[in-house]
């Protein structure tokens, strides 16, 4: 069975967070018949380093915790998505031990 699928009306920017990734283009919908509120599409955006970025290998104590560096280098975690985008991980499970990642630039990239 196919669920409902309704146009909201609401711009992206009254119902996410300013950091949000759905604030790129994004459709707000109803879903289902309850009509949960949720978004229509993700779409990634590729990114393009401006030479400010710092570089770290994910230890223990933050494995499949992207928010956690987001909160120690940004000081709030809701950036834990661009972190992920920029290392191309599709997931908080690619977030492992060992790896070593980029923080973006958040002010220029």
């Amino acid at each position: 069975m196919t669920q409902l699928i309704e146009p909201s009306g609401l711009n992206p920017r009254q119902v996410a967070t300013p950091n949000s990734r759905y604030l790129r283009n994004q459709n707000v919908i109803y879903y289902g018949e309850q009509r949960f509120l949720t978004y229509d599409l993700y779409v990634r955006v590729p990114y393009k380093r401006t030479g400010n970025e710092k570089v770290m290998v994910i230890t223990k104590g933050v494995e499949y915790r992207p928010d956690l560096v987001s909160f120690d280098f940004y000081g709030f975690p809701e950036n834990w998505w661009k972190i992920l985008e920029a290392n191309k991980m599709s997931d908080i499970f690619d977030f492992k031990t060992g790896k070593t990642i980029l923080l973006p630039d958040i002010t220029g990239g």
